[in-house]
C-alpha cells in the first residue's frame, strides 16, 4: 500500500467514524439555571435523547464558575455516599438529583450531567450545559401572635357572664311587667249588660174540668 492510499484509506476511516458517530450520538438537557428553595435545597434534572431502555452510567459534576478544568464527581450511579444528594430516576431517560444543604461554596460552582450509554457495541459519553444555582427568597421569620395574660382572660370571662346576666335580668323584668299590665288593664270598648228574671204571669192558668 503506498502512502497516497494509506491517506485515502485513514481520510475514509475518520469520515466514516464521524458520520457513525453523528448517526449514534445523542443530547443531554438541563436547566440552565435554578433558584435555591427556602428549606436551602435544589433539584437539578438530567434527561438524554438516546433511544435506549438503560444507561451504562449518569452523574452530576461540579466545577467552579471562573474554573471549567477541574471538575469534581458529587453522585453518580451506583455511588451510596453521595454526600448530602438524593439521586431519583423518573424513567430511563430523566434522572433528578437533589441537593441539600446549599451553601455559599455552593453557589460559586456549576453542575454538569453526564450520561453513558451503550448503542450496539459500543459506549457513547456526552454532557450537558452546567446548569449555575440562583439564591432565592429567604424564610421570613415565624410571626408569633400576642396571646393575652391569664388575669385578661379571667377578666374576660367574668364581663361575659355579667352581661349574660343583666340580658337576664332584663328579660324577666319585662315579661313580669307586660302580664301585670295584661292583667289588671281594664277593658275598654265593652257593653254591659244586666242579666234579669222573667216576669210572673198576672192571671195564671186555671184548671177546667169537664165532667
Amino acid at each position: 500500500m503506498t502512502a497516497r492510499s494509506f491517506n485515502i484509506f485513514l481520510k475514509l476511516t475518520i469520515y466514516l467514524g464521524f458520520i457513525l458517530q453523528l448517526s449514534h450520538g445523542f443530547e443531554v438537557i438541563q436547566p440552565k439555571s435554578r433558584t435555591i428553595n427556602p428549606d436551602g435545597s435544589v433539584t437539578v434534572t438530567c434527561e438524554h435523547t438516546a433511544d435506549v431502555k438503560t444507561v451504562q452510567d449518569v452523574g452530576l459534576r461540579a466545577a467552579s464558575l471562573t474554573d471549567s478544568s477541574k471538575k469534581q464527581l458529587l453522585c453518580r450511579k451506583g455511588k451510596k455516599d453521595c454526600k448530602n444528594i438524593t439521586m431519583l430516576q423518573e424513567n430511563p431517560n430523566k434522572w433528578h438529583f437533589i441537593m441539600l444543604h446549599i451553601g455559599p461554596q455552593a453557589m460559586n460552582m456549576k453542575y454538569e450531567c453526564e450520561f453513558t450509554v451503550k448503542i450496539g457495541d459500543l459506549d457513547y459519553t456526552e454532557t450537558g450545559t452546567p446548569t449555575i444555582l440562583l439564591p432565592g427568597q429567604k424564610e421570613g421569620p415565624c410571626m408569633i401572635h400576642p396571646t393575652l395574660p391569664p388575669a385578661s382572660h379571667h377578666l374576660r370571662w367574668i364581663l361575659i357572664g355579667l352581661l349574660a346576666l343583666i340580658v337576664l335580668y332584663s328579660c324577666v323584668i319585662s315579661s313580669l311587667y307586660i302580664s301585670l299590665r295584661c292583667c289588671y288593664q281594664e277593658p275598654e270598648n265593652c257593653t254591659y249588660v244586666e242579666m234579669r228574671k222573667a216576669p210572673q204571669p198576672r192571671n195564671p192558668p186555671v184548671d177546667i174540668y169537664c165532667g
